[in-house]
């Protein structure tokens, strides 16, 4: 007889992060994030976490309490047998609160696998891969942008995202520093929709006139200004990824038909896990690139996503160093890190706490 969800605990949590994380979206000094406990009737338990986001501005930490207090008597006394259902549930009545939703997602995926006696990675798919993560470099300084690569390359770290203001002189100085201080380093150019079409390409002729490679840039300019998006890769013929764009399949497939990305990064956060998969499937469709980000987690918020990336092994780029940039005296997440690479290998069942 499958198990019934027999409570659910909602467990609000603060991080300060070690320096101020800064983007063109704004800026912030502490994450204040919700965990959630779910048990069942014969004592298993799921874990995730709810991030709180300067993206999501109504991913408050008071508004997904509320929501997700809505929707436990929903889930209460439900059989994990139909698990897509209970999902489905969770997105209906959540789905102005993406965080929210996709963490009592996690909690509850991580339950099911834990009754399949399977790592969260061997449930959503069989790669069993390790990963590479890259490091955010908030905006700031430039020299103090290239000391924080400088000894996170000391640490193994080879791959950076910047994250950029969307003015274009001093986004230039930002990198060239950056690359200057890692030279050998791989560097993502992070917009966060702060840039408009003039100035990302006075952007990117700066970037040829100094030879800074950028891997790809990552959500430049508005949500929805495909247009600009568009016409940014036919002129520049450069890789663009969308992030903020991207929250549903059907924001994909609209990308992807407009000619106005060439990849996605997809945020559990943002999706929860099966609708990740989806995401997955339809990038693949199109053959475009696959990048996974994250939010302001800690390392149990974001073992989900590991999870995911190991599992599936479907990404080219990693961004998830959320809790590299907090500070949390003892960490505790499902997975092992040795500098920037993570492993499930030795992972126990659901997400491995």
């Amino acid at each position: 007889m499958n198990p019934v969800i027999q409570a659910i605990e909602l467990l609000p949590v603060s991080f300060p992060f070690k320096t101020v994380f800064a983007t063109a979206a704004g800026h912030k000094q502490r994450t204040h994030n919700l965990q959630i406990i779910l048990t069942l009737s014969d004592g298993t338990m799921g874990k995730a976490e709810a991030s709180s986001s300067i993206a999501l501005a109504s991913e408050s930490q008071g508004n997904m309490r509320r929501i997700l207090s809505e929707l436990i008597p929903e889930l209460r006394a439900k059989s994990l047998a139909d698990y897509k259902a209970l999902v489905s549930t969770i997105w209906r009545v959540s789905r102005y609160h993406p965080t929210a939703a996709a963490a009592m997602e996690c909690a509850l995926l991580d339950a099911v696998a834990r009754t399949k006696k399977q790592p969260l990675a061997a449930f959503l798919g069989s790669s069993n891969v390790s990963i590479e993560t890259d490091l955010t470099l908030s905006v700031g300084e430039p020299a103090v942008m290239a000391t924080l690569a400088k000894a996170a390359a000391r640490r193994g770290f080879r791959k950076f995202k910047v994250k950029l203001a969307g003015i274009p002189k001093r986004d230039l100085e930002r990198l060239q520093a950056v690359h200057r201080a890692v030279p050998k380093a791989q560097l993502v150019a992070d917009g966060n929709q702060g840039f408009h079409l003039i100035q990302a390409l006075e952007l990117v002729q700066g970037l040829r006139r100094m030879e800074i490679p950028i891997v790809f840039f990552e959500q430049l300019f508005a949500r929805l200004d495909i247009k600009a998006m568009r016409t940014f890769r036919q002129r520049t013929h450069l890789p663009l990824f969308a992030d903020e764009s991207v929250l549903t399949v059907s924001d994909a497939i609209k990308l992807f038909e407009g000619d106005a990305a060439d990849g996605i990064n997809i945020k559990v956060a943002k999706s929860g896990l099966l609708g990740a998969l989806d995401l997955i499937h339809i990038a693949q469709r199109f053959k475009k690139r696959l990048a996974i980000g994250c939010m302001e987690e800690s390392k149990l918020g974001l073992a989900a996503s590991v999870h995911l990336a190991c599992g599936t092994g479907a990404f080219e780029w990693v961004d998830l160093d959320s809790f590299f940039l907090l500070n949390v005296s003892a960490p505790r997440g499902g997975f092992k890190t040795k500098g920037p690479r993570f492993s499930v290998n030795d992972a126990a069942h659901g997400i491995g706490l």
